[in-house]
């Protein structure tokens, strides 16, 4: 290369195209002036495509609802400095999430680096507690180190693409320092390539001998997580053969299945008293949302097993007998063959349960104000042509408890389970699948930033706002009775905000609903973006929620 122009082009028209061969074909960009060469490199590339987000947190959080929504790995890029350490909550989520995200810093060269000089931190393993993989790069040199440059470029993707698929997957992060002048010469399209490579392919499998003597066993269960979108056929086809209750978390899609072996209420039967006796458990995905059941998964003496299709298993909330490290439907594959035993009777006993609290669910909606009857008739609204994206706190754990018909997808953000980004993530997964985020106040305000994207791109989205202005969730904790005095201040958390204000800021149509019967009669919208804002009562929604579990309680004679 003979001047510095040509070595930064070649270097970052290499790296998109090395980003493309992988399979990335999603880019979210954070304008700024560092960034520049890539920003360029990949607005240049014909196969890319960019997203442009101005604030990196949310921005990162889009990344996310966009690798959920397409199930492939997207690319983050920002400029230096702090800017970077935005990236953070959503590097943190995806990492316990397992989802590939690229992140690409641009850094200030390696001579500015440590002498104060401006948007200069040090970013060589910024990440570290939290990325799969990580190389800060050199620079871009007008000398014969061009070719070397290339092939570094080669090298380090093709390591880094092991964490892009199979059971290692999971985010990335890689720096590049870019010296001025900054703008790469875009005449040169010819160094772009839309290139695929061979993706990496995982299988492995182990011998399944050591547990067939559990299957001998009556009292048997599966509990199943978030399955991120593996294929669950062979789970419902061993649970039918074998007669093996499935205790199904919505965000295992299983519930849509509305397969009769599968059981969708036992959080709120064991929140009303349930006692079970159990031989063996087998845990399929990643950990269930309800804290009851994980309750108790940590107490049983029942032999645990777990399968996850990843190298590092969520061993939470007890680290299982035995742990397999394949995908749920090679598991249950092997395990077809063994000999079967009368279960019938533990089956029915579980599938009589079901019945019976789904009755008494269902005619505490029909007169219940609280948020849960809002939340059971947002479900009624979905289709099976509908994913519905639920933030954390109350409304999943509602949405927990209320799955029982609807036929819609279900998705959140069930790593860190907070309230961070949630927002961006739903409108991320709305740019591939007709979403409507289910969200309460203080979520919604957190990430109030991130519907910058629905009015740039016009990406569509209905919201349904929970408002019951605080956090309604501490309600339910020991510090609502405990430090009453403080509640309200440090827990309680009331903003008084008009939420009417954020959806003319954001382009957003508007409706306020403080009375289930209003809300009952209003369609969600098939175009446009829409916020339902719902006005609650935290002290109400604890009581009316306590009344169904007394209800339930009623119907529990029986130990399973």
């Amino acid at each position: 290369m003979n001047n510095h122009t040509d070595a930064l082009t070649k270097q970052v028209f290499t790296f998109v195209s090395e980003l493309y061969a992988y399979g990335v074909r999603e880019v979210v960009i954070s304008p700024g002036s560092r960034s520049t060469p890539l920003a360029i490199a990949i607005e240049a590339h014909p196969k890319l495509k960019s997203w442009i987000h101005p604030d990196e947190r949310s921005a990162a959080f889009f990344a996310m609802g966009l690798m959920k929504g397409s199930e492939k790995p997207v690319a983050i890029l920002g400029t230096s400095g702090s800017a970077a350490a935005n990236y953070t909550p959503a590097i943190t989520e995806s990492n316990l999430s397992h989802l590939p995200l690229v992140v690409l810093t641009s850094d200030r060269p390696h001579e500015l680096r440590g002498i104060g000089a401006p948007q200069a931190i040090n970013q060589t393993n910024m990440f570290a507690n939290y990325v799969q993989y990580q190389f800060d790069f050199p620079i871009a040199e007008k000398d014969d180190t061009a070719d070397l440059m290339e092939n570094t470029i080669k090298f380090q993707l093709q390591k880094a693409s092991q964490f892009l698929y199979g059971p290692h997957r999971g985010p990335i992060h890689l720096n590049l320092p870019f010296r001025e002048p900054l703008t790469p010469n875009i005449e040169k399209v010819e160094w772009l390539t839309s290139d695929t490579k061979l993706l990496p392919h995982y299988q492995k499998t182990t011998s399944l001998n050591e547990i067939s003597r559990l299957m001998k066993k009556r009292k048997g269960l599966i509990i199943v997580g978030d399955m991120q979108h593996q294929d669950v056929d062979q789970i419902l086809t061993f649970s039918t053969i074998h007669d093996m209750p499935i205790l199904a978390d919505p965000l295992s899609q299983l519930r849509r299945e509305h397969h009769p072996n599968v059981i969708t209420t036992y959080d709120l039967l064991l929140r009303s008293g349930l006692t079970l006796e159990v031989d063996f458990i087998i845990r399929v995905g990643k950990p269930v949302i309800s804290k009851k059941l994980n309750q108790w998964l940590k107490v049983t003496e029942a032999f645990q097993i777990l399968v996850q299709n990843n190298d590092s298993p969520d061993a939470f909330p007890i680290t299982p007998n035995v742990s397999y490290e394949m995908s749920a439907n090679d598991f249950f594959r092997q395990l077809s063959e063994l000999p079967t035993i009368e279960r019938k009777q533990w089956l029915e006993k579980w599938q009589t349960l079901e019945k019976h609290a789904i009755v008494e669910i269902k005619d505490y909606l029909r007169t219940a104000t609280d948020e849960s009857a809002y939340v059971g008739n947002v479900l009624d609204k979905l289709t099976e042509d509908d994913a519905i994206f639920v933030s954390n706190s109350m409304p999943i754990r509602d949405v927990d408890n209320l799955f029982i018909d609807c036929e819609a997808e279900v998705f959140a953000n069930r790593g860190a389970n907070g309230i961070d980004g949630v927002t961006s993530t739903a409108l991320g997964m709305a740019v591939h699948k007709k979403i409507t985020l289910l969200i309460g106040d203080l979520a919604f305000y957190h990430d109030m930033n991130g519907l910058l994207m629905s009015k740039l791109n016009d990406i569509q989205l209905n919201i349904v706002l929970l408002n019951n202005d605080g956090g309604g969730i501490f309600s339910y904790l020991p510090q609502k009775n405990e430090a009453e005095a403080y509640f309200e201040r440090l827990f309680g958390t009331p903003t008084g905000l008009n939420f009417e204000h954020t959806a003319l800021l954001y382009d957003f149509t508007f409706d306020r609903f403080d009375t289930i019967e209003a809300f009952k009669y209003a369609d969600l919208s098939q175009f446009g973006s829409h916020i339902y804002e719902i006005i609650t009562h935290r002290e109400e929604n604890k009581q009316q929620h306590l009344k169904l579990y007394k209800k339930l309680s009623d119907i529990i004679n029986v130990t399973l």
